[in-house]
């Protein structure tokens, strides 16, 4: 039994070290810039950094979506979706008003802290 455990310990061992070097040698690779760590962030942290920026009486007054979808960046560089920032704005708590009207503007929709 002295051999077989020593075999094990042997084989514990040079595991270990294997992991150990392992680690050691791609812990490079998962080192990310901050602007990666932000593309990866999930949209309605983003978005929460982008409404903190803005004054509580521009907010109180009403947001467009899309007035907030040109200050944020997209998944790809571009601009996040519609339908994936509204979802991050109802997350964070903000509801819809729509606002009917014979103007030229026509249809309009804001949202508005909850």
């Amino acid at each position: 039994m002295d051999d077989s455990s020593s075999d094990t310990k042997n084989f514990t061992n040079s595991l270990l070290s294997a992991l150990v070097l392992y680690q050691q040698s791609s812990n490079r690779q998962f080192l990310l810039d901050r602007e990666e760590v932000t593309k990866l962030s999930p949209l309605h942290a983003r978005l929460q950094k982008v409404l903190d920026t803005i004054s509580l009486e521009t907010q109180a007054n009403g947001l467009r979506l899309l007035e907030l979808q040109v200050r944020m960046k997209g998944r790809k560089g571009g601009m996040p979706h519609v339908g994936e920032l509204a979802t991050a704005l109802r997350k964070l708590g903000w509801i819809r008003r729509r606002q009917w009207s014979d103007n030229e503007d026509g249809f309009r929709a804001k949202w508005y802290p909850n």
